[in-house]
């Protein structure tokens, strides 16, 4: 399973992608769903489906389901992926993924870190103010109603919603274009 933990050494050492067996895509070592920006809609819809969680204190927040929780992605095959150019930032920035502290953090269960001779690459853009681009994507869903979303199914506990409002935004036409690929995890 995965474990993220803060990152300390900002000169981390990453061994190949190429030396283990795709466990970061894997729903059943954990990968499920990523939280997304609204930055990123226009870039994952046509790979992903976009749906939404509520969180903790009821906050909506987006994001694309990567897995159905016991298959791996469904671009991933003999180990490599498919879409490696059109993958999402989730994958681009792992084992690392940024944080709403804005601090940086690593999956320590990656079997590659602390190997090789690579540096992993913490200036990716994606860090960069995190916490506000976080707070925006926030923002631009909050005026959306609970009563709007309607269940769209159940994995691992975890429920995912649609969007079935009359709000209308390119955020949520995003949305509902890439329901179409829920087709390709089989839930």
């Amino acid at each position: 399973m995965k474990n993220f933990v803060k990152l300390e050494n900002r000169e981390l050492y990453f061994g190949n992608c190429k030396n283990c067996e795709a466990r970061c895509c894997k729903g059943s070592f954990g990968t499920l769903y990523s939280q997304i920006l609204k930055e990123e809609f226009e870039e994952v819809y046509k790979n992903f489906p976009i749906l939404f969680i509520f969180g903790s204190l009821n906050f909506i927040k987006p994001i694309i389901l990567l897995s159905n929780g016991f298959d791996s992605c469904p671009y991933l095959e003999k180990n490599i992926c498919t879409i490696y150019e059109n993958r999402p930032n989730v994958c681009k920035t792992y084992p690392l993924s940024p944080n709403l502290d804005n601090q940086i953090y690593i999956d320590n269960s990656c079997p590659e870190i602390f190997k090789g001779e690579n540096i992993l690459d913490i200036k990716n853009e994606i860090f960069i103010e995190y916490q506000k681009k976080y707070i925006d994507t926030h923002f631009e869903f909050e005026k959306l109603k609970p009563k709007d979303f309607e269940e769209q199914f159940s994995i691992k506990g975890m429920k995912f919603y649609r969007y079935i409002g009359d709000e209308n935004s390119s955020f949520l036409n995003y949305h509902k274009l890439s329901l179409e690929n829920l087709k390709k995890f089989i839930i």
